[in-house]
């Protein structure tokens, strides 16, 4: 639905939907933490920065928008060809546990998952925050952008008014 929607704003719910179910199944591996973060950093961060641009840019939401792609049968073969892909890759390295015993799940603690979180990977994690920063701070620019030249020319028309009532005063 993310992609098939024909309203930008629904596709955004949509895969506000979406980053829910993944924090459900976060939830059923038992990584409650990961759920917290799944929820608070992609959907309270990500859906909104993205709701917010669409605000902000003043792109066309509604019904009368046409989102949709002519290439739906191009993406539906590259869909078969790496589900095929993936299957063929699956057969062959006989990835172990599909039998149902998780015992060989190593459960990391919180403390554990935040001192790598925090140690490791604080480079990812802060260049992201700086690349939403950005994105955000983008939309403002580009609604500022159109709404000064949306000013511009409600002023040059109102000056052409002004002018062509002038000249019909004097004729």
């Amino acid at each position: 639905m993310v992609i098939s929607a024909k309203n930008i704003v629904h596709s955004a719910f949509y895969l506000a939907v979406t980053l829910l179910c993944v924090a459900v199944y976060f939830i059923m591996l038992r990584a409650q933490y990961l759920a917290a973060v799944q929820i608070l950093v992609y959907m309270g961060a990500v859906v909104v920065l993205i709701l917010f641009a669409l605000m902000l840019t003043r792109t066309a939401v509604g019904d009368y928008t046409n989102i949709s792609s002519k290439q739906t049968v191009f993406a539906g073969v590259v869909a078969l060809m790496l589900f095929a892909a993936l299957a063929i890759v699956f057969h062959i390295t006989n990835i172990p546990g599909g039998d149902g015993n998780a015992s060989g799940i190593v459960i990391v603690s919180i403390k554990d998952f935040s001192s790598i979180l925090f140690s490791k990977y604080a480079l990812p994690f802060e260049v992201a925050s700086v690349l939403l920063l950005a994105a955000l701070v983008g939309s403002v620019v580009l609604a500022m952008k159109g709404k000064q030249e949306a000013e511009d020319e409600g002023q040059k028309k109102i000056g052409d008014n002004t002018a062509a009532g002038k000249k019909k005063k004097t004729k």
